[in-house]
């Protein structure tokens, strides 16, 4: 088996508070610093009341502080919400306190409806930036690879010399025109199969990433539980639904209830048309979820699997982690820790 890593989006029920889904998120991410998991991310959602996670900035340099050897990562930061600038030198005074352990995950995606993106945007260009030129300067900021000419080469970060590791940047994506800007940009790429549960673009993604940087991680971020009984099948089963809402230009976006659909409904004066969708969960003991994992490793191609464990029972998510542990042995190998 590859590297494995944890996405988390910080889930909560109804009835819960946003601390009772961060205290599970840190119970979450010392398990798999303790059992050998290569990375563990967190997500970037606004006004939505089923997860918490709305700075994974913040919720990152946390994370880092309670975990010891384990890379903390956010999957990921939505670009199009801010300046490329200011995400680098966050993200690099991050590599000072733990060197060696921050990973930069960036997302295309809003994380959120209209009126969240209204908000986050009102001070930003008009019209704005395209994704894929904030990328390139993000990626430029990290490695300080501006022409020797160009009025940004003399701007400092937190990371002054080359004795602190960079953080790995990653794109997040489902389809091969993302992985084709990820290789072309040189940075990791995370293939988000929970959403795209396609074979056929997940190969072609994974191939036209390796030929054209093959030095780069391929990632494939797959949805897995693992379950032992009716209940654990059935809240499953209830966490595959989800909705496609297509836009005006061929853009289109994910949500989890028929709730958020109307919301998204109500804050935008776009024509919209929506399908409800099934995503592919890999679930079923901890030998057949394993089998079904290895099924995604294409052989030359993908480097690592994260596993999404979309399900509100923190019980359940627990069992999945320990259960499909690269080791199910406590490691006390600290890499890095806070100043």
């Amino acid at each position: 088996m590859v590297a494995l890593s944890i996405l988390d989006q910080s889930p909560i029920e109804q009835h819960e508070s946003v601390q009772d889904g961060l205290k599970r998120t840190i119970e979450l991410s010392q398990i798999a610093d303790e059992l050998n998991y290569m990375r563990y991310f967190v997500a970037e959602h606004h006004n939505i009341s089923e997860v918490v996670g709305t700075s994974p900035e913040i919720l990152v340099t946390h994370l880092l502080s309670k975990t010891e050897r384990i890379n903390i990562g956010s999957g990921g930061v939505m670009l199009q919400h801010y300046n490329p600038f200011k995400v680098v030198e966050q993200f690099h005074l991050m590599s000072q306190l733990a060197p060696g352990r921050v990973d930069l995950g960036v997302g295309k995606a809003p994380g959120g409806f209209p009126l969240a993106t209204k908000a986050l945007q009102l001070e930003l260009q008009n019209p704005p930036i395209p994704f894929e030129e904030k990328l390139h300067l993000l990626n430029q900021f990290n490695s300080n690879s501006f022409p020797k000419d160009h009025e940004f080469k003399q701007l400092q970060t937190a990371n002054r010399s080359d004795d602190i590791p960079k953080p790995n940047i990653f794109v997040l994506g489902g389809s091969a025109s993302s992985a084709e800007l990820a290789a072309k940009e040189q940075v990791n790429f995370i293939f988000a199969y929970f959403i795209n549960s396609s074979k056929d673009a997940l190969e072609e993604a994974a191939r036209v990433y390796k030929q054209l940087f093959p030095e780069g991680i391929f990632v494939v971020a797959a949805a897995a539980v693992v379950v032992e009984n009716d209940a654990d099948k059935q809240q499953v089963e209830e966490g595959r639904t989800n909705y496609r809402v297509n836009l005006a230009e061929g853009k289109s976006l994910t949500v989890n209830t028929i709730e958020q659909v109307e919301a998204f409904r109500t804050q935008s004066s776009e024509a919209l048309t929506v399908e409800e969708q099934k995503i592919d969960v890999i679930h079923g003991s901890k030998q057949e979820v394993e089998v079904e994992l290895q099924q995604l490793v294409i052989e030359g191609y993908v480097d690592e699997l994260m596993l999404h464990m979309p399900v509100q029972s923190h019980a359940l998510r627990v069992k999945t982690v320990k259960q499909l542990a690269p080791s199910n042995k406590i490691i006390n190998n600290t890499k890095a820790g806070i100043i």
